[in-house]
């Protein structure tokens, strides 16, 4: 118990007190946030409300504003905030809340937002579905959520390249020791009991890593050139290949519609 503490500890600590990297000029952020935009661009309408859970640097803020939405940004660093007023030129259309994800789902009143997205956070945090239950909450009827999770296939991997081969067998064994990570189905049976209309399940990074990330082994995005980066996404983004591999990549992005 102590030991699942201290990695959710470290973890948090350096993915959101101090990340590793610039989101906006390390090559494989760029290629990632690519495949993330094909899906998620469309929903980025003039005019609509967005609440960016966790918005880090503001790879998706920054969009969506620009775009013309009036965009509500939460995340636990205001550095953060400076650096994306200096992108935007300080328009005016962003509501900064400098808070934890409790307190937002605390403090903003249910079915307020078009778009609520909250994208490679939820799983370094507890209680998951609850969080994700909630923040279906503040989708307003015939809008969207937006989450990305953890697979199963990705801790799967990397306990093998680890060799942590009786943390493998958890996972097979249908656990999930010391990480959260979600299932396809889990997901499913998620939206079904928050009131969603599943649209997609899409994996993001389905060959791909960086870092340490076990994926980093069959392709790396940041050690690629531009025609080899067009050519793995081609393939990562081939449709028939996502759904062979839905449960085993780097991230599932999830996209669900708010019941009238």
């Amino acid at each position: 118990m102590l030991l699942k503490f201290a990695r959710k500890i470290k973890g948090f600590v350096l993915y959101r007190l101090m990340p590793p990297h610039n989101m906006f000029t390390h090559p494989a952020e760029k290629y990632y946030y690519q495949q993330y935009n094909h899906h998620i661009s469309g929903y980025f309408e003039r005019g609509k409300t967005l609440l960016d859970v966790g918005c880090q640097m503001g790879r998706f803020t920054i969009p969506a504003a620009i775009a013309g939405m009036h965009v509500t940004a939460t995340d636990i660093r205001t550095s953060y905030f400076k650096f994306i007023s200096k992108q935007i030129n300080n328009r005016g259309n962003i509501d900064f809340r400098h808070e934890t994800l409790e307190k937002t789902l605390a403090e903003l009143e249910n079915q307020r937002f078009d778009v609520v997205m909250c994208l490679e956070l939820l799983y370094n945090l507890p209680d998951q579905e609850n969080n994700f239950r909630a923040l279906a909450g503040l989708v307003k009827p015939g809008g969207v959520l937006i989450t990305s999770h953890r697979t199963t296939g990705y801790y799967l991997y990397r306990f093998i390249r680890e060799k942590k081969y009786s943390e493998a067998n958890m996972i097979l064994a249908g656990n999930h020791p010391c990480y959260n990570a979600q299932t396809p189905a889990e997901l499913i049976n998620w939206c079904s009991k928050s009131g969603l209309e599943l649209l997609k399940i899409v994996p993001i990074g389905v060959f791909s890593g960086f870092g340490s990330d076990a994926f980093s082994g069959i392709a790396n995005p940041g050690k690629l050139n531009q025609e080899q980066s067009a050519g793995l996404s081609k393939i990562e983004n081939n449709a028939d290949l996502q759904q062979m591999f839905l449960n085993n990549a780097r991230y599932n992005l999830l996209i669900a519609l708010k019941k009238a």
